[in-house]
């Protein structure tokens, strides 16, 4: 028993090290896409609320597996102040602590929405999505700032900002007003980090986003790795508590949902035409065309029923292995993708900071407590 404690437990404490460094010898080995659409439904749905999807299958399983201890309450709190002040705010109306490291880096939130020649800047966000959702929040902003502003000057500027912004989303064509001063990119890009500046308070990541602007320049520790890794490893390090349980309850339940899949497929009109014989026209035309779909649904319902209560109710513990999948996919893809090394590990770093100490002390202490 203490062999497969210790060996759960290097699993929990060395999956995601390792991971880290497979994405980067699996980057290294083989060609992989230079960049992934960070607003996929994955990465909106699921990783970037990831937090919650944790919390509810974890406190389903604990619920479930009858394992609540004030141990892993207690661990739970802790990793959750550490993940709200790490990637939500420090404390009320502040950054968190990895924005407050870019900002403290020379990172800023960027507006260069124009490059020298006046065009939209390839490198103003990372996607094309980005940048057309980026170009309407801003153009709404100064919308706002034109109507309100006393300053004629910053009027004028922000008529002129708002064309040129109209042209880059394919609004319109207009050329600008041969009255108008002339104004060069770099000033419409100074002007609206300054419009902006002057009523946001763009000092956060999600602030700066809002505002249609993008962090640059600074050192970025990775979100998406810190967040993965602080998930899987409270996942894997509370399943080590109640896995005896949940794998006795699985195996006693066998493979229900499946057993009942097979009786969706003996639904034919040949095999209804058989059994019930029916002695009409219109009652052949029922059986033969309109019984089997009749059924197909009801089999289909009553499937995802059975689906449904199989992995939430009876064995949630299946949920709690897919979404470690899940987040090690995420973990990879970031790897490979995202943020430099330095980035990458520091997100980790900050992860194990609170994470590894917490399951390297709770799992030594299992082990301890097991029989031999």
């Amino acid at each position: 028993m203490k062999r497969s404690v210790r060996t759960f437990g290097i699993i929990t404490l060395f999956l995601c090290p390792l991971t880290l460094l497979l994405g980067h010898i699996l980057g290294y080995l083989s060609s992989y896409p230079s960049s992934v659409d960070k607003d996929g439904w994955i990465n909106t749905v699921f990783v970037k609320k990831g937090w919650f999807w944790t919390s509810l299958v974890m406190w389903m399983c604990v619920y479930r597996y009858g394992k609540f201890n004030r141990q892993s309450f207690t661990r739970y709190l802790i990793l959750t102040a550490w993940w709200y002040v790490f990637t939500q705010a420090l404390w009320f109306h502040t950054a968190p602590i990895m924005d407050l490291i870019f900002l403290a880096t020379g990172g800023l939130c960027r507006f260069d929405v124009l490059d020298a020649d006046g065009n939209l800047n390839s490198s103003f966000q990372d996607s094309d999505s980005r940048k057309s959702r980026s170009l309407s929040k801003i153009y709404s902003f100064l919308v706002r700032f034109q109507l309100t502003t006393q300053d004629e000057l910053k009027g004028n500027l922000a008529s002129h900002t708002l064309a040129t912004l109209r042209r880059l989303m394919g609004i319109s064509n207009e050329k600008s007003d041969s009255t108008e001063p002339l104004v060069s990119p770099s000033e419409i890009n100074i002007f609206i980090h300054d419009s902006i500046k002057s009523v946001r308070d763009i000092s956060t990541s999600a602030a700066c986003r809002a505002t249609g602007g993008h962090w640059k320049g600074g050192h970025d520790p990775s979100g998406h790795i810190f967040l993965n890794t602080l998930m899987i490893m409270f996942l894997l390090g509370e399943l080590d508590f109640f896995a005896p349980l949940a794998w006795s309850k699985l195996s006693s339940k066998g493979l229900g949902p499946l057993s009942y899949f097979t009786t969706l497929l003996d639904n034919s009109p040949l095999r209804n035409l058989m059994q019930r014989r029916p002695e009409t026209v219109g009652e052949k035309i029922w059986v033969v065309g309109f019984l089997p779909a009749w059924e197909c649904i009801q089999g289909l319902i009553k499937f995802i029923i059975i689906c449904v209560r199989y992995l939430v109710w009876e064995n949630p513990v299946l949920l709690l292995i897919a979404l470690v999948i899940l987040w090690w996919y995420s973990l990879i893809v970031t790897t490979l993708v995202f943020h430099t090394v330095s980035e990458q590990l520091s997100g980790l770093a900050c992860a194990y900071l609170v994470a590894g100490g917490l399951y390297w002390y709770a799992i030594k202490n299992n082990a301890r407590n097991q029989p031999v």
